[in-house]
């Protein structure tokens, strides 16, 4: 006990011999302190290093380089890229079982319009309704307005389809890069549940994928 009281007040005991600070104030004499101060610069200088070129949050990122110009950042490991659909720029997949979700992004063309975007877009919303009803047995929605992706101005929908037991939910936003543009992009997230509860691991995978939905962003740098 004795011995590690010792230990703890001086950190290293007097059989194990001098620490390295003893033995530089012992080697270098007054410019002890500076070489101390130094090798502490070093130090820090090195793992400031190792922090900024250590492997990241292990996301990939999609990069859309002609326009519009877009990123996504995804997980190649449970989401996945896929050939785009007619009208797709591009499509991410995951799937576990009979549980599927797909991210899709498509070219979007708002018609001329004054003021804010905030007035065209519900009526544009009204006519995705209507394609949407017709596509999809079973079609309700569930909320409707206005929403941000990533600073950038846009409109969202959200809906349900199909029976109980295999049910659809779904995400569509228009997005435009700036209030007054009429180019954008209509970004759309789907999931058809398995008829059956979501396990631990189905919740997983679909927190992943919705991450990769919110992750949108306008131009190339990345989040």
């Amino acid at each position: 006990m004795a011995a590690t009281e010792e230990a703890r007040a001086g950190l290293v005991l007097p059989e194990y011999g001098p620490t390295g600070p003893q033995l530089i104030r012992r080697r270098f004499g007054p410019r002890a302190r500076w070489m101390l101060a130094l090798a502490t610069a070093v130090v820090v200088l090195a793992l400031a290093v190792l922090i900024a070129t250590r492997p990241g949050d292990g996301l990939t990122t999609l990069e859309h380089r002609s326009a519009p110009v877009f990123t996504l950042l995804y997980p190649a490991g449970p989401v996945r890229r896929a050939a785009p659909g007619p009208g797709e720029l591009v499509r991410l997949r995951s799937r576990r079982g009979r549980l599927e979700m797909t991210v899709t992004v498509r070219r979007l063309k708002l018609p001329p319009y004054r003021g804010s975007l905030s007035g065209l877009l519900p009526v544009y919303i009204e006519r995705q309704e209507r394609a949407l009803a017709a596509e999809l047995p079973g079609f309700r929605v569930r909320t409707d307005g206005k929403a941000r992706v990533n600073a950038a101005p846009g409109y969202q929908l959200r809906y349900r389809a199909g029976p109980a037991n295999r049910r659809t939910i779904g995400i569509d936003t228009v997005v435009v890069f700036a209030d007054g543009d009429r180019d954008g992009v209509l970004l759309r997230y789907r999931q058809t549940n398995p008829p059956r509860a979501l396990t631990a691991a189905d919740s997983a995978l679909v927190q992943a994928t919705r991450k990769v939905f919110r992750s949108f962003r306008f131009g190339l740098d990345r989040p």
